[in-house]
């Protein structure tokens, strides 16, 4: 590795541990000021007010904002602790190990559908500019990247599992998923993948569709493009090959940024289809006031997200040398 790609890392890499560290400061004492606490949403009717008192200090609640944050900050960055689920009672690592894989497959099986189909779509669209499949192509894109994503998988049910049932409604599994051969478990758990990472994927190929039409339509209108009609080369090979390789840069630049729009997706999929992931487990933690399970899940889409972005950025830089300055 040159000094130069080794000192663009060095510095990408800096920028990516302080903006996660901003963005876990910011997510703790957002959380801890809003009005209400676990005690409140946890305790019993009838506990009395000594009780509530000692639950409260139980979960060091009891004590300054400012001490709660720098023991907070010591255990998870010296010791690696996360803390107890509230709700839970278990150390949270377990609670995000659990709920982690559902929402890593999910997400994955998105990404697949919005690079699968937004390239194929775009590059379709980018060789028949103008033509009517051209207009078509960008019609589409722009509805499906327009229409809100919890309105299109409440639509998606509505038509796919109940008025035609193709799909299960939701969930990761069948109930009766354990009685199953391994073989037949795995087909069942795609079969409920299917719709919800359908609905996540689609919404995001709209825009990497048109973005790859754009970058390619650019890159056609080169000389070196002209040399090589001229050399008799075919347009699949001109178009797949040369253009396309040479308008990589930007469309990984666009993979970075696509990972906080499929992260925040996923969260919207997985409670419109009662998918058992990390978005539900964080939209369910947020209204029982869980904090450690908040800041991991905080925690953990942020790293993902800069660690998208900043794979992005060495891709770019390793496809464009100029990037490194």
């Amino acid at each position: 590795m040159s000094s130069t790609m080794l000192g663009f890392l060095i510095r990408r890499s800096a920028a990516a541990v302080l903006l996660v560290l901003i963005v876990l400061s910011f997510t703790f004492f957002f959380i801890h000021l809003a009005p209400g606490d676990p005690t409140l949403v946890l305790q019993d009717p009838r506990l009395t007010g000594e009780q509530r008192d000692a639950m409260r200090s139980a979960y060091g609640l009891d004590r300054p904002l400012a001490a709660q944050y720098l023991s907070w900050l010591k255990a998870v960055v010296l010791e690696g602790d996360w803390g107890i689920s509230f709700v839970h009672s278990r150390p949270v690592t377990e609670v995000i190990a659990e709920y982690a894989w559902p929402t890593l497959l999910l997400t994955t099986a998105g990404l697949l559908i919005q690079f699968g189909v937004g390239l194929g779509a775009g590059v379709t669209a980018a060789r028949h500019a103008g033509s009517p499949t051209d207009h078509l192509i960008r019609l589409a894109s722009m509805v499906a990247y327009s229409l809100p994503i919890f309105w299109t998988g409440l639509m998606a049910l509505l038509l796919l599992s109940y008025d035609w049932p193709l799909f299960p409604p939701g969930h990761l599994q069948s109930i009766d998923a354990a009685s199953l051969s391994p073989l037949a478990r795995k087909v069942d758990i795609l079969h409920h993948l299917a719709l919800p990472a359908l609905v996540l994927g689609l919404a995001a190929a709209g825009g990497t569709a048109r973005f790859t039409r754009n970058s390619l339509l650019e890159e056609l209108g080169q000389d070196y493009i002209r040399t090589a009609r001229a050399k008799g080369l075919t347009e699949r090979r001109i178009v797949w090959v040369h253009a396309l390789r040479n308008a990589a840069a930007p469309i990984l630049q666009l993979f970075g940024l696509t990972l906080p729009l499929l992260l925040s997706g996923a969260l919207v999929v997985e409670v419109v289809f009662s998918w058992p992931g990390l978005g539900r487990l964080t939209f369910d933690s947020i209204l029982s006031r869980d904090y450690p399970v908040v800041l991991a899940t905080t925690a953990l889409t942020g790293i993902l997200v800069v660690l998208g972005n900043l794979v992005a950025d060495l891709l770019h830089g390793v496809a464009d040398p100029r990037a490194r300055q």
